[in-house]
């Protein structure tokens, strides 16, 4: 019955459509053919603040809740790093004389006599609860598939019994604040399902999906409590029922701090009760279920009342949806991409994937759900705070790395395409972390350098950011962190030109981050410049002249590019917006003094700008090449470090195969105009199961749940279509010739531009282009390509090589072709 009724449905949309529309809306939702046994394979859905996961089978279903805000307490978060910046200057002298491991060991045996112990994890990031269905039928399951609509948020999962067509719908609503589900049949009075809460333990977590840090540390902070401390640190959850309501109240064991769940579920026909933990609905038309998940603090301040008041007053889930719809669907549209597919086939996730692996070329189907899943992952989990290292989805106790935000690249890789895709909320919730976290940067350039400004923490769980995550592991000597957390937000800026958002929100924090250099920068090295230590580059280790291998260095090729770039940005906007601020001469001295960056005898970009350092090739990070991404500092017109930044790429193996090692470098690569490297490093993520069957990628092949991938794909996607920085945008920068037809529409540039449209024909040779502009300038076009002619609004231009020049007014909008040879 309903394989006829969906063959209709095609046949009604191809005999309507083009055959590129119907593409369209096909890769504008994902489907799967299989159920999910387990929670990593689960359609996901979220409004930023709360998400879901919806797997299982027509019986037996669970959908995970999650919240954005729930982290177990572990007892670290309000520790401040010990204070040793008194012995800065003995430190800075020992380093000076590359005794880096005397260095080392002289901070952390201070920092244990004062207090410290060890490396300190954060509070990991856990599941709220699971609402478990039940639901029986007769005859045996046929035509069953669950989908995922990206425009708006909606995951169905269908099937047919016994001639009836079962669907059951779920999403999670923006503006009305909550979950809602939907169970239908073809057949009246057929739904029979029950309904129970329960802690979410992922009785099936693997020993490298765990985190076992936070264990050492509760043992660590707790020795004396440890017998009557449970695993994880929750206390058993209080259930009720009331009629058709269910509430879960849990509470963490180390803090008077918690969360609730509640419950409502509304029967069309046939009859609701309740016993034992549980609601059943028996004979019904319809079952519709509206949820929420409620962080509290104190514990003892109950919100159910207000929540169930709230759930009272909202329509139907119908209406609900609509309503969703309208806000989703704006903000997924924005942005836009289409592959030619000529030649290929598509398919469930499933099939996709699997065909995928012995595949040499990419499929673009695949390829282009991935960019449109990014997309829908990015807007889903930006609320309050942006995406952590699994978004906002997670079904498992005590993850990997906490599951938190990790700073020293993971986060960065997350937000890389916000700007570009113009999702200004996401930026907004990245931002809105940052503004709370920033005072603990204040007491961590205190306490390990005794410096005023900002130093940032290299992990938070979103609540503090103190700088105590190290140990043998050198992450106290990073000081790069606050430029690289600021710079989308001052991209955001170079997109949209959003002043009140620059002086009030981001100006300040720049001006804190340069205030830690002022002081810190105090000391010389030999040959008159700065001497850059402590100094980091994260993750790696740099071989010491008696082959040791150390973090814990000088000089980080990272540092100088942030510093660089910090003051660079300074100056630029007080030149920009006439702010004349007293300190611009200081920075442009700073900039004057900073170190030089240095070639090796490899011709590549050092890591370190010391002669005395090694490089160590091999190693998922790439930090040293941050002024080429995300900075803007080395471009092809600077050759001779462009040179030296594609060798530095060109050796750098995979380390330990991270996806976002993968993802960065393909980032990297656009901007070296790399189109080989940025297409095998994607093609490389698509085959060797890095995707699981929700689409959802993961941090190694086939292990440990984590959305770095996925949403930084899709900033891999744009970049190479597009790369724009204030008064230029080039075309098509590291497009391989295998992608040889699309689109892509509504890029924001970093010149206050939007890319409209973008068509491109590699085999024809030709491209069109709508560009419009939201202030009056020139902006400089260029496409590496030997061009034949340009024509802007029907007119032929001059081209100077491979570029050409176009005068904009406020808010034109300008139609581009170009032919090349």
């Amino acid at each position: 019955m309903k394989k006829i009724f969906l063959t209709i449905i095609i046949a009604c949309i191809i005999s309507c459509q083009s055959n590129k529309e119907v593409e369209d809306r096909l890769v504008l939702s994902n489907f799967s053919d299989s159920a999910a046994s387990n929670w990593r394979d689960a359609l996901i859905s979220g409004n930023g603040e709360m998400g879901i996961m919806v797997y299982g089978n027509p019986s037996e279903e669970k959908i995970i809740f999650n919240h954005e805000l729930l982290y177990e307490y572990i007892g670290t978060e309000t520790i401040e790093p010990p204070f040793v910046g008194d012995i800065m200057p003995e430190v800075k002298q020992l380093i000076k004389n590359s005794q880096y491991q005397e260095a080392k060991t002289k901070i952390l045996e201070l920092a244990k006599t004062r207090g410290y112990q060890d490396i300190l994890w954060t509070d990991p990031y856990h599941p709220a609860c699971v609402l478990n269905f039940n639901q029986d039928f007769k005859g045996a399951v046929l035509d069953y598939q669950r989908l995922l609509n990206y425009e708006n948020g909606e995951v169905t999962v269908n099937w047919l019994a016994d001639n009836v067509d079962y669907t059951r719908t779920s999403f999670v609503s923006r503006p009305d604040k909550v979950i809602a589900t939907k169970i239908i049949s073809s057949k009246a009075s057929t739904i029979n399902v029950s309904f129970d809460l329960t802690h979410q333990f992922d009785t099936e977590q693997s020993a490298q999906a765990k985190e076992s840090g936070i264990e050492q540390n509760v043992k660590m902070l707790f020795p004396d409590r440890l017998d009557e401390l449970n695993n994880p640190l929750v206390e058993k959850p209080e259930i009720s029922l009331d009629k058709n309501w269910i509430t879960f109240r849990s509470k963490y064991q180390l803090v008077d701090r918690g969360y609730e769940v509640i419950v409502k579920i509304k029967n069309v026909g046939g009859t609701l009760t309740n016993a034992k933990g549980i609601i059943s609905v028996e004979n019904a038309d319809s079952v519709e279920v509206l949820a929420k998940v409620i962080p509290i603090e104190p514990y003892s301040k109950s919100e159910l009342l207000d929540a169930k008041a709230a759930i009272e007053n909202l329509p139907s889930y119908d209406v609900l949806l609509s309503r969703h719809s309208n806000v989703h669907g704006e903000m997924f549209n924005r942005v836009s991409l289409h592959l030619d597919k000529t030649g290929f086939l598509d398919g469930s996730n499933e099939t996709l994937i699997a065909s995928q692996k012995t595949d040499e070329e990419i499929n673009p189907y695949l390829l282009e759900k991935v960019f449109n899943m990014g997309i829908y992952g990015l807007i889903s989990s930006s609320g309050e705070n942006p995406p952590n290292l699994m978004g906002i989805w997670n079904g498992s106790w005590r993850p990997r790395w906490s599951g938190d935000f990790t700073l020293d690249a993971n986060i960065n890789l997350q937000i890389a395409a916000a700007n570009l895709a113009n999702q200004k909320e996401a930026i907004d919730s990245y931002m809105t972390l940052l503004e709370r976290i920033a005072p603990d940067w204040e007491v961590n350039a205190k306490h390990l350098f005794g410096c005023r400004g900002y130093v940032s923490g290299t992990r938070t769980s979103g609540r503090r950011n103190f700088h105590t995550h190290f140990g043998q592991w050198p992450g106290n000597y990073w000081t790069a962190g606050v430029e690289w957390l600021l710079l989308p937000c001052y991209e955001y800026y170079q997109c949209t030109g959003d002043k009140e958002f620059m002086l009030n929100r981001l100006y300040p924090m720049m001006k804190k981050t340069a205030l830690f250099y002022e002081d810190f920068l105090d000391t010389y090295d030999d040959d008159g410049t700065y001497l850059i230590g402590p100094s980091y580059s994260p993750e790696n280790k740099a071989i010491l002249p008696n082959g040791d291998r150390l973090g814990a260095v000088a000089n980080a090729t990272m540092d100088i590019a942030v510093i660089r770039e910090l003051l660079t940005n300074l100056i630029t906007l007080n030149k920009e917006l006439d702010l004349r601020d007293e300190k611009v001469g200081l920075w442009k001295n700073i900039l004057e003094k900073l170190p030089s960056y240095l070639i090796n005898e490899d011709g590549a970009l050092k890591e370190w700008a010391r002669k005395d350092l090694g490089e160590n090739y091999n190693h998922r990070h790439i930090s040293h090449l941050y002024p080429v991404w995300p900075g803007l500092e080395i471009s092809p017109e600077n050759k001779a470090l462009f040179d030296a930044s594609n060798v530095a790429i060109e050796k750098r193996g995979r380390g330990n195969g991270s996806a976002h090692g993968l993802a960065h470098t393909a980032l990297i690569a656009t901007r070296l105009k790399k189109a080989d490297l940025v297409y095998g490093n994607l093609l490389f993520l698509m085959k060797n199961d890095y995707l699981y069957n929700s689409l959802v990628t993961s941090h190694n092949p086939g292990i440990i749940y984590n959305t770095d991938a996925l949403h930084s794909i899709p900033a891999v996607i744009l970049e190479m279509l597009v790369f724009s920085k204030p008064g230029v945008i080039e075309f098509l920068p590291a497009l391989s010739e295998k992608l040889q037809k699309g689109s892509v529409s509504g890029v924001l540039c970093r010149t206050q531009a939007k890319l409209e449209h973008l068509e491109w024909d590699m085999t024809g040779k030709t491209m069109m282009a709508k560009v419009s502009s939201g202030k009056k300038q020139d902006i400089k076009f260029q496409l590496r390509k030997p061009i034949l002619e340009v024509k802007v609004n029907g007119e032929v231009v001059n081209v100077d090589g491979d570029t050409f020049k176009v005068t904009f007014n406020v808010a034109e909008v300008k139609d581009i072709i170009i032919k090349w040879k």
